[in-house]
């Protein structure tokens, strides 16, 4: 690993009431959360500091030992596996993922050349971000009931719309299925591949999918971004490497200080391999699913890290690697907390800024309908309009639902993040068209069903 420079006391982390600040102004000022907890290892301490409550009726106070949905995080500890496998020779990063599946499916290809690991790994295999074949089965999880057999079918005619190798795009779906591909080589599942390979040799004791009672104890419950109740999310067996595991900020510094070498393993080399094997796209440096900050002059990522989302939770890890420094956050509601962690890691990356206020005008509930709907933004992405108890909503594929508020003709806004959705109608009063304004984009989707 590269040396380390030694740090300057202006990049310390701050103190405890300085954090906690932090914490209350989104909590408490900004409403953007219940509970968040941070923790943050290097400059000689490990410190971790917790702000909020479980729930609107449960004041325990979340500290290291609660335990968050992680989402995405999740795709680092798959990142792993893989090396680790490639290590010990079961699969090569080269090898194409087909080879690893039951059943000899159909994987697409385009120019002759069909998808490897590698792909997968680094979200340059050309698939889309989902499937555009995922049920829900009526659930707000959009991944509930998504089976292997759906898996197969779309990739039987799923056509590439790039080259392999060509282009980054971030896809649950790729690493989901790399996931699976490694487990069926194994022999097993995910998790218990995951847990055999990586958690215990890393001592992660409080890391898991399917929880046992005593970590369930200590699940902090998720909330949405009306700071209501979310259910945990259920991804199966394609998508449970891109998303599935629980775990907290005691388990999550643990694993930083083992990825930063303060903390030897057996798992060193492959860990190691997992931020020095890159694919290289232009200016672009992709690491095995680790995400990055701007590279220096000696191509060295300013920070490694990962975020992650389900239907009621965010997490953040990441780590200066020559500073040798790490940041854990994770909170109990639908609410981006990447910002809190990059500004603790790196001073100089701001905080995020409030959401604008709007106004909200008053809109004849029985017009609600004429905007339900689904919109056709990309292939791998529709964003559905729905009507429930005078309440407008939109999801977006792989997305919790979202309430919408009118504050013009045809004009209505996210409360809570900042995107507003402007409805264009066809000459029966029905919405034909959307344009989603996100930003500082202005995105048109089209409407699918009638």
């Amino acid at each position: 690993m590269p040396s380390r420079d030694p740090l300057t006391p202006s990049t310390r982390f701050p103190d405890d009431n300085a954090i906690r600040r932090i914490l209350a102004d989104r909590i408490d000022t900004r409403r953007e959360g219940v509970g968040i907890v941070v923790g943050m290892v290097g400059d000689g301490e490990r410190r971790v500091v917790g702000y909020g409550r479980f729930g609107q009726n449960d004041a325990r106070i979340p500290d290291q030992h609660t335990a968050f949905e992680i989402g995405s995080v999740t795709k680092v500890y798959t990142a792993i596996l893989l090396a680790d496998m490639i290590a010990s020779g079961e699969v090569s990063l080269d090898e194409p993922v087909q080879r690893l599946l039951p059943g000899h499916p159909i994987v697409p290809e385009r120019n002759g050349r069909t998808i490897t690991l590698h792909d997968l790994a680094t979200h340059t295999s050309a698939l889309p971000r989902h499937p555009d074949n995922m049920v829900g089965n009526g659930s707000p999880d959009p991944f509930s009931g998504y089976t292997i057999d759906l898996l197969y079918a779309f990739l039987a005619r799923y056509e590439l719309t790039r080259d392999i190798g060509s282009e980054f795009e971030y896809s649950n779906l790729g690493v989901g299925l790399l996931g699976y591909a490694l487990a069926c080589r194994a022999g097993t599942d995910y998790e218990t591949v995951l847990r055999a390979r990586i958690l215990t040799p890393l001592q992660l004791a409080s890391t898991a999918i399917a929880l046992p009672d005593e970590i369930e104890r200590r699940c902090i419950p998720g909330h949405d971004l009306d700071l209501r109740f979310a259910q945990r999310m259920d991804l199966g067996q394609v998508f449970g490497a891109a998303g599935a595991l629980v775990s907290t900020v005691g388990d999550q510094l643990q694993f930083l200080e083992a990825v930063m070498g303060h903390r030897p393993s057996a798992l060193d080399k492959a860990i190691g391999n997992t931020l020095d094997i890159r694919r290289q796209l232009g200016d672009q440096v992709i690491p095995l699913c680790w995400g990055t900050g701007v590279c220096s002059i000696d191509g060295e990522p300013e920070w490694f890290g990962h975020t992650g989302g389900t239907l009621g939770c965010r997490s953040f890890i990441g780590f200066d690697r020559r500073a040798s420094r790490g940041v854990v956050v994770l909170a109990n509601a639908a609410f981006d907390v990447g910002d809190i962690g990059l500004h603790l890691l790196k001073p100089e990356k701001p905080l995020r800024q409030p959401v604008k206020i709007r106004n909200e005008i008053d809109v004849d509930p029985a017009r609600l309908q004429s905007y339900a709907g689904r919109f056709w933004l990309r292939p791998d992405f529709i964003l559905t309009m729905t009507v429930d108890n005078g309440q407008l909503f939109t999801q977006g594929t792989g997305q919790p639902r979202i309430a919408l508020y009118p504050e013009a003709e045809h004009r209505f806004f996210a409360k809570m993040i900042d995107a507003q959705i402007t409805f264009e109608m066809d000459d029966q009063g029905m919405a034909e068209k959307l344009t989603l304004h996100q930003n500082g984009s202005d995105l048109v989707a089209r409407k699918l069903d009638s």
